[in-house]
Formats: structure tokens, C-alpha cells, sequence
């Protein structure tokens, strides 16, 4: 991990960093004016110039929901047939037959981020239970019915209000239901994001400013999907993916990760840093 390679191996597009839930545990709370929509045209740039570069994963979402998008079945439709991996993360709240057949087309890993239901209301709050759990078992039958040709993950975030009743109820209710039951644990409930109360102290370089881009839906470009709000490392709109890439500012924070001399104010403060040993994070996944 000296170098990194002649293209991101993942990119992050943010379709919208608008949300139509208030979490009770997501940054989202302590950021404003996260209410924006990617320009169809700057997709459709973006898709172009992944597209020679088809082992590229592509992950759809980031600071908010994806399925808000009113071009959301047009970028769909855009990308379909161009990636082997396509991912995306939805509260389901909009999950309808329309974009579900989108996704079925277009998609290859999607997963639904909700909670128990004694606690999805009082965490996942303007959000209705029944209402997402419903629209997830539709998908999930369309899903069959289609040959299951997307990978399904129902995840929940663990706080330290969270029982272990809580997570063997949320894995007993999934288990049989989806392929795979993630559980997170909270991050960034000090306004530092990417930080975990439990701390890591054996910090080793992040493999992040090699392997993966983030673009923001207004174009401009993080760090990665825990750069919630920091100073853009680059602006897609005057520029493209490969020179962002190959430009000064990311060569100079990756050799501050080489170094472990990370002076960046967002890798500085952030304890869910990936080795390249595998996910250094914290929190517990089951697959089938």
C-alpha cells in the first residue's frame, strides 16, 4: 500500500444528501443545509467516466436518501449493465414497485438501514414501522421472484441504549428473511466524525486514500463515507475523477497515513480507519 492504483477501485457517488428521517444517532444532526440533489447531467459524466473501469464498485448513497431522488429510475437506468458492483443503502420509507424494479435491474447489493420494531419509531423518528417493513418484504418478494439477483442486508445502529434483547430480536426477526444482518456500532455521537466511543489506539495507516473517492451530489470531493463535512479535496465539476485521483492533495494525505503524521483535521480525528489487513471497524455481522 505504497501506491495507490491507476484508478479509485470504489467510488461513492452521492445522489442526495437530503434525508426524510431524523435518526436519532445519525450526523446528520449536528451538519445544515444538507438538502442537496446530483444534477442528472454530472451522473450521467460521472458514469461515463467509471464506465472503462467496469470493476469499479459503485456505491449509490451517502449523507441521505438515495430513493428521494426524482431522476432516481433514470440514473438507474443509466448505469444499468456498465458495473459488476453496484451498491445502495435506503431507510425503505420510498422503496416502491417502481424503483424496486429499478434496483432489481441495476443493482447488485442493497441494504435497508432500520431498527427493532419496539424502537424503529423512537430512533428512526417520522418513520412509520409497518410502512418500511412492508415495502421490504415486497422488495424481497420481487426480489425472488427476479431470481434473487440482488444481495440483501438489513443493518440497525447500536447505541448504548441498545439491549442485547434488542439485537437477538433484530437478528431473529431477519434472519431467514435477507442474506446478510449487520449491526454498526454508533459513530460520531461527539460531532468528531468517524469516531467510536470505544476507541482505537493502534492506529495504522487507512488504506481509504487508495482504494476509494467520494463525491458529494454537488461535486465536490471527500475524503471518505466518514467525511461528513470537511474542507473538499477537489471539485468534479472543473475536473475529472482520474485527476482528482492523481492530484497533489490526495498524494499528500495519503503519504500522511504512510507516516502516521495525519495532521488532516478529518483522518485525525476518525477511530473507523480501514487496514489493509481488512475493515478495522467495529460492530457485528451475520451473512447466511
Amino acid at each position: 500500500m505504497t501506491s495507490p492504483p491507476e484508478f479509485p477501485k470504489r467510488i461513492e457517488i452521492e445522489l442526495v444528501s437530503a434525508c426524510n428521517l431524523n435518526c436519532v444517532y445519525c450526523p446528520r444532526r449536528f451538519l445544515k443545509k444538507l438538502n442537496g440533489y446530483m444534477d442528472f447531467d454530472l451522473f450521467k459524466n460521472l458514469v461515463d467516466e467509471i464506465e472503462p473501469y467496469p470493476e469499479t464498485i459503485l456505491v449509490l448513497h451517502r449523507r441521505g436518501e438515495s430513493l428521494l431522488h426524482k431522476k432516481f429510475i433514470p440514473m438507474m437506468n443509466y448505469l444499468k449493465g456498465k458495473f459488476k458492483t453496484v451498491q445502495l443503502a435506503t431507510n425503505a420509507t420510498m422503496l416502491n414497485s417502481g424503483n424496486a424494479r429499478a434496483i432489481i435491474q441495476s443493482v447488485s447489493f442493497l441494504s435497508f438501514s432500520i431498527d427493532t420494531p419496539q424502537n424503529f419509531e423512537k430512533t428512526r423518528v417520522l418513520g412509520k414501522y409497518r410502512i418500511v417493513e412492508s415495502n421490504i418484504l415486497n422488495f424481497l418478494q420481487m426480489n425472488k421472484d427476479a431470481g434473487n439477483p440482488v444481495t440483501t442486508q438489513v443493518s440497525m445502529v447500536q447505541t448504548k441504549q441498545t439491549t442485547k434483547d434488542d439485537t437477538n430480536k433484530f437478528e431473529e426477526l431477519w434472519k431467514n428473511k435477507v442474506d446478510r444482518i449487520r449491526i454498526y456500532e454508533e459513530h460520531s455521537s461527539d460531532g468528531l466524525f468517524g469516531s467510536v466511543k470505544s476507541g482505537r489506539p493502534d492506529r495504522k495507516p487507512c488504506v481509504m486514500p487508495f482504494y476509494e473517492m467520494l463525491i458529494y451530489c454537488d461535486g465536490t470531493i471527500g475524503r471518505c463515507n466518514h467525511d461528513w463535512n470537511g474542507d473538499p479535496i477537489g471539485d468534479i465539476r472543473n475536473s475529472t475523477i482520474k485527476k482528482i485521483w492523481d492530484s497533489t492533495a490526495l498524494n499528500d494525505l495519503r503519504k500522511q497515513h504512510l507516516t502516521l503524521n495525519i495532521k488532516d483535521p478529518v483522518c485525525s480525528t476518525c477511530d473507523s480507519w480501514y487496514s489493509k489487513e481488512g475493515i478495522q471497524g467495529t460492530g457485528k455481522v451475520i451473512e447466511k
